[in-house]
């Protein structure tokens, strides 16, 4: 190459230079110095608290605080806590296998590792990862002591652990391993409101720590994580598992044999009396349903719910619960009268009042049994369902003025509504009748919604379609039971099949009373923790403003509002002169009676434009004993076991075991001084005494598609006729196949979809005979 083109090749243009500001400048050079203040700091922070914080012995920790809790006007309701018992022991004098079983249970490296344990740490990550759930902490036990008895801060923050962590490293350097197992074992909650070994041993076993046998060693190890969880006697199952789980880690460790291990995990883990000292508390199933569907989930507070000293601010009003109460004990006073439930709530969700059971309002047991007002199965809702079929109708463009005939029975030939093949290989039909057979003239939809006919929502659901209704079922947030991924397409839905709860019909009818706008649940208006922080549960709540009124909440707008106001429009009139004037209180009430199969269930939903309640009556499921073999009204045959499940209904029959009058009458949702719409009228009047009357907005459009137009009547046609104040009832239904296993007993775990049989109905519930079976 010659040197001209090496000289060539060498240039290049001239670089354009780019000018910083000296801010850019500035911080290109000394931009490295923020990160290191802030390690510098840091660190700081953490020396100070290494330094200055004293940690305790177990003898100067401040028992952690129970939770209180208090109703919408700040007025205690009561505490979420066991009585707090704590008995300080020299642990030396323990069998060995007591403190070994908590090694093995919560820290394994705890004789290894200088505080903070690296590897528990990525243990306990893999196996919360592959397990699909939070089932190890990672915290060493004197992390977990620190924790407990130095911070007594439960927050889940970075600055909590690694103050965690710095105390754990000044613990392991000033005592011994022994010593901290010691304060570990006297310190820690195993839940039944026992702190340290020698309480729970008490608690669980009614015997002493020194006494305790190696099986129940190893259970009061492995509930340590949540110890209200695995409670032998609400989760046996669970109990064992963690029982047994501790004793395969001790065999793990070489603390004892494989054989040892499989000999103290045969057989349940028993407990030695209840030592629960919790019996009673006001509005028992309504803290109940708080603790164990919100507070204590792990999303929320978990076993800190006991420790953590909260302030829990619920929407209840102790005032209007204590009405409900009154209002449903007033009226079954019988001690074989039926069960029923109530549930009030506001149309953006807040839980006013909720009544579980007709007795036993405070008797946190049978609390925490079966509650009536929010457990599922539910049962069916009778005609008390029949307003979402005409939601959809409203929604599509129907017209209230549409007319369809009331004939008794009715004959639906829609192939989505009819029943199975007959012996040609044709469809049945599908059959519905009205109560009684009560047969009327042509009516319109306002006509057949105010006196509950069910041929004519038969005939209405055909119209719109199974499918349309049970997407507006969905939207109004019931869920499927027994197990299914989603709610059948049946026209029986016109009729109301659909199993349900008191809380989920509350909850639909608030998003009528809130025009179309459906809410979330809501319990909590907001919680305070012991450090007096807040935290919000409403919606539309900021942190710093809890105690605030609160905003008006949106909700999720699932029909329109002009549909709604339509709707509650229609529904005012079943108050005013249809099956629900018992419900007329003075003021605008909209609402819908139900009756279902044979009067197994009677219902009332009905709302001011300011105020929900939803009530339910009915016995729950019984088992009789008779002869093998012997006949039983309705359910057939007794089995070999001479055991049999029931459903008993509100009515009479040739079966007493069967049928059974309520104080002399036949129970339907409305029409009797013992139906629900009498005790909901009991509560509704003192309960919205305080609250101002409103109107139900006017719709501000009709929807204008007017099907089935009549034509003139000629002489001699069928003339309408009033109809009478009684509704429909639900189809013959097969009996229960679910045998209860504790009082109260829940619904059965599996009903089948029923056919249409031709059975007369009752208080407009499911449908004279019209299940419709699946289309």
């Amino acid at each position: 190459m010659s040197r001209k083109s090496r000289k060539a090749k060498g240039k290049s243009p001239k670089a354009k230079v780019r000018h910083r500001s000296w801010a850019q400048r500035l911080l290109l050079r000394y931009g490295w110095l923020l990160p290191v203040m802030a390690v510098f700091v840091g660190t700081g922070i953490l020396l100070l608290t290494y330094a200055f914080a004293s940690i305790p012995l177990p003898r100067d920790v401040v028992l952690p605080s129970s939770a209180e809790v208090y109703d919408v006007h700040g007025k205690m309701i009561g505490t979420f806590t066991d009585e707090v018992t704590r008995f300080i022991i020299d642990t030396r004098k323990l069998p060995d296998y007591v403190g070994e079983a908590v090694v093995a249970s919560e820290d394994r490296d705890f004789y290894s590792h200088g505080g903070v344990s690296l590897r528990g740490i990525v243990r306990a990550g893999w196996a919360n990862m592959t397990g699909g759930e939070i089932q190890q902490g990672g915290s060493t036990i004197t992390q977990q002591y620190v924790k407990q008895a130095v911070l007594q801060d439960t927050s889940r923050t970075l600055t909590r652990k690694v103050k965690e962590a710095i105390l754990a490293i000044k613990l392991e350097r000033r005592h011994s391993k022994r010593e901290i197992l010691d304060f570990y074992l006297n310190t820690v909650y195993f839940g039944r409101g026992a702190y340290g070994i020698e309480a729970a041993a008490r608690a669980y076993f009614d015997t002493t720590a020194e006494e305790l046998s190696l099986k129940q060693s190893a259970y009061l190890a492995g509930v340590i994580p949540a110890p209200e969880r695995y409670q032998p006697d609400d989760n046996q199952l669970g109990a064992r598992e963690r029982r047994d789980r501790t004793l395969r880690l001790m065999a793990e460790e070489g603390y004892i044999t494989d054989q040892r291990a499989d000999k103290a995990a045969r057989g349940k883990v028993k407990l030695e009396g209840d030592q629960r000292t919790v019996k009673r508390s006001r509005a028992a199933y309504f803290m109940e349903w708080l603790r164990k569907e919100f507070l204590y989930k792990e999303k929320y507070y978990g076993a800190d719910l006991y420790q953590a000293g909260l302030k829990i601010y619920t929407t209840l009003d102790l005032e209007m619960q204590e009405q409900a109460e009154e209002a449903v004990s007033s009226v079954l006073t019988e001690k074989g009268d039926p069960q029923a439930a109530l549930v009030s709530m506001t149309p953006r969700g807040e839980v006013r009042a909720m009544v579980g059971s007709r007795t036993d309002f405070t008797n946190v047991t049978k609390a925490r049994g079966f509650n009536y007002a929010t457990d599922s199965p539910g049962r069916h809702a009778g005609s008390a369902f029949k307003p979402f079929t005409l939601a959809t109708a409203l929604d599509e463009g129907i017209s209230t003025s549409s007319t369809f005939s009331g004939r008794s029975p009715a004959f639906i030939d829609e192939t989505e509504c009819m029943g199975d093949e007959d012996n040609d290989g044709d469809l049945d039909p599908w059959e519905v009748e009205n109560f009684g057979g009560s047969s009327y003239g042509s009516m319109n939809l306002d006509q057949a919604t105010t006196n509950s006919v069910n041929t004519v929502y038969a005939q209405l659901i055909a119209e719109v379609g199974a499918e349309k209704v049970r997407d507006i079922v969905e939207q109004f947030g019931f869920a499927p039971k027994f197990g299914e991924e989603e709610i059948s397409a049946n026209c029986s839905l016109a009729l109301g099949t659909q199993d349900v709860t008191p809380l989920e019909m509350a909850r639909a009818y608030a998003g009528f009373a809130a025009r179309g706008r459906l809410p979330k649940v809501m319990p909590i208006r907001y919680v305070v923790d012991s450090a007096g922080n807040c935290r919000a549960f409403l919606p539309d709540i900021d942190e710093d403003e809890c105690d605030a009124e609160a905003p008006e909440y949106q909700g999720e707008q699932v029909i329109d509002r002009n549909t709604a106001d339509v709707l509650n429009q229609t529904l005012t009139h079943v108050v005013q002169s249809g099956t629900a004037t018992a419900a007329n209180i003075g003021r605008p009430v909209a609402g819908k009676t139900g009756t279902t199969q044979d009067f197994e269930s009677a219902w009332f939903a009905g709302h001011t434009p300011n105020l929900v309640t939803v009530v339910w009556e009915g016995y729950p499921i019984e088992t009789i004993k008779a002869e093998p073999g012997s006949y039983v009204d309705v359910y057939g045959p007794v089995p070999k076991s001479g055991k049999i499940a029931i459903k008993p209904r509100m009515t009479s029959c040739a079966d007493p075991r069967v049928c059974r009058l309520v104080h002399g009458y036949e129970i339907t949702g409305g029409g009797t001084p013992f139906s629900p719409v009498v005790m909901w009228a009991n509560y509704m009047r003192e309960a919205v005494a305080e609250l101002d009357p409103l109107p139900f907005p006017v719709p501000t459009e009709t929807p204008d598609e007017v099907l089935n137009s009549p034509a003139p009547e000629a002489p001699g046609d069928y003339a309408p006729v009033d109809p009478a104040p009684e509704e429909t009832e639900e189809p013959e239904e097969p009996e229960p196949t679910t045998e209860p296993t504790k009082e109260p007993e829940p619904e059965p775990t599996a009903e089948p979809t029923v056919v249409p049989t031709g059975t007369p109905g009752g208080d407009g519930g499911d449908g004279g005979s019209g299940d419709g079976g699946d289309p």
